[in-house]
Parts: structure tokens; C-alpha cells; sequence
């Protein structure tokens, strides 16, 4: 099979986090598409022109939220590219305008949008990226996951110790049964986001300074030891202050990786 544009699939979700999506403090389902509402309905009323398009940039920057990682940058001509708001990208790209290339007006420079490569279409295999797009099939949940390659091969690493063989990622496509339970596993990157302590980002959390600074667990704290299941709970933004919630947030990734080992036999 071919290879795929990561952030514009086709045929499935699509992605904008290298336009700084989730780059706020709260970037749950419902704040996000707060954001990409308003910007979209603003790049909807302005006249093709690089004047009109730097005059709605600046306006749409002025009311987003602060950035949880100050080095990235947020593009407020980020919106949703179709009516029935399902899919997200570049509202300045020629292809939303007729032929006019109006990315200038964001963030970055049109040649940076070109030529950016997104480190997950190096890291991940296209059956990987096959797998995310196929268990993620809305834009919220498949940006967040198809951008997190430890997530990604984390997942399989761990599949694989379960089963004890490899494991085709084209397999559980394949599967009815365990592409849902794929997907229930990535669904906790949304739903058991660690929201008790601070701003965190999967495995980051900002520093002072606003710099991505790694989550770590503090197993000599806690008296844990280190167990199988930590990574993805890290990746997946669980909680991990109290040797309970370590627990509870392992057990819950152990499930539902039992579950998909089940589905598959």
C-alpha cells in the first residue's frame, strides 16, 4: 500500500498539531473546537488578499488562549476545511482558496508549511500510520494519537510482549473486533488526561519558562516499581501523583491491552 500525508490523509481525519492545535493549557475536544470555530467562521468572511488575511490572523491571535509551550507557535488561520466541521487544516492554503496561497499571512511562511516534514511520517511505518488513521477516525482524537510515536509503537511493543509473536498492524485493521478495542486503548489520551496537576501534555508538561519539560514518575516516592505499562501511562497523560492513581492508571491501560490481544486470538 502507499504511503500517506499524515496531516491530510484522505479518505479518514486529518491533522493540525504541527500548527500548534493542542498548544494550550486546556486543549480538550471542546476548547479546541472553540478555537477552530471562531477562526473559521472569521477566515469565512474575508476577502481573498494577503491584506484581509494578515488583518484576521491578527485579530484571531489576539483572542486565543496563552501556549501552554511557548516554543511553539499557534496559527490562527488553523480552522476547520469543511461544512460539516469534521475535518481541520490550513484555511490559508491554496487549495481552500481557489489557487491563492495566503500562508504567509499565519505563522510560518508558506516555503516553512511546504517543506515541513512531520517527524511521525518518519518514525512511524505506513502499516503504523494505517493503524492510527483506521482507530482514530475523527480529527481530535487522530491528531493527538498519529503525532505521539511512543504511543504508537509503545502500544504494539507491549501487544506483541502479551501475544509473545509479532503483531501485522494490518491484522487488527483487519479486525472489527480489535481495531474498537485499538481504539478504546487510544482513546485515553482524551478522556484520562491528567488535569489535577497542572498543564500536561502527554508525556510533557511546560516549565517555568514555558519549555516542554519530560513527566517522570517518582517510583522511590510512591514505593512503585517500574512496570510494563508505564510508558504508555505517561504517554497518555494519566495521573500518577499517588501510588493509587499509578495503579489505577495501569490497570486501565492493561485492560484494554488484554482486550485487543483477546480480539486478535
Amino acid at each position: 500500500m502507499a504511503p500517506f500525508h499524515l496531516c491530510q490523509p484522505g479518505g479518514g481525519p486529518s491533522c493540525g498539531a504541527c500548527c500548534g492545535l493542542y498548544n494550550f493549557g486546556d486543549h480538550s475536544r471542546e476548547a479546541i473546537t472553540q478555537v477552530l470555530a471562531r477562526q473559521t467562521d472569521a477566515v469565512a468572511e474575508a476577502p481573498r488578499t494577503q491584506e484581509a488575511f494578515h488583518a484576521v490572523a491578527r485579530a484571531s491571535r489576539a483572542l486565543q488562549p496563552p501556549p501552554a509551550f511557548a516554543q511553539v507557535r499557534v496559527c490562527p488561520l488553523l480552522g476547520f476545511l469543511d461544512r460539516s466541521r469534521t475535518k481541520v487544516g490550513c484555511l490559508a492554503h491554496p487549495l481552500q482558496n481557489g489557487g491563492v496561497d495566503l500562508r504567509d499571512c499565519g505563522v510560518y511562511t508558506a516555503d516553512v508549511c511546504e517543506t515541513f516534514e512531520c517527524p511521525s511520517f518518519i518514525w512511524l511505518t505506513d502499516a503504523q500510520a494505517r493503524l492510527v488513521r483506521a482507530a482514530c477516525p475523527d480529527w481530535y482524537l487522530y491528531g493527538l494519537v498519529i503525532t505521539d510515536v511512543e504511543l504508537v509503537r509503545g502500544t504494539l511493543r507491549l501487544l506483541e510482549d502479551t501475544l509473545a509473536h509479532p503483531v501485522d498492524p494490518d491484522a487488527l485493521i483487519a479486525s472489527e473486533t480489535a481495531l474498537d478495542a485499538v481504539h478504546a486503548l487510544f482513546s485515553l489520551k482524551e478522556t484520562a488526561r491528567d488535569t489535577a496537576g497542572g498543564d500536561s501534555f502527554g508525556r510533557f508538561v511546560p516549565d517555568p519558562e514555558g519549555e516542554p519539560l519530560l513527566r517522570t514518575i517518582d517510583y522511590a516516592g510512591l514505593g512503585a516499581r517500574t512496570a510494563p505499562e508505564d510508558d504508555l501511562v505517561l504517554c497518555l497523560g494519566m495521573a500518577t501523583r499517588t501510588a493509587e492513581a499509578l495503579r489505577d492508571a495501569r490497570a486501565s491501560v492493561r485492560a484494554r491491552l488484554d482486550a485487543v490481544a483477546a480480539a486478535l486470538g
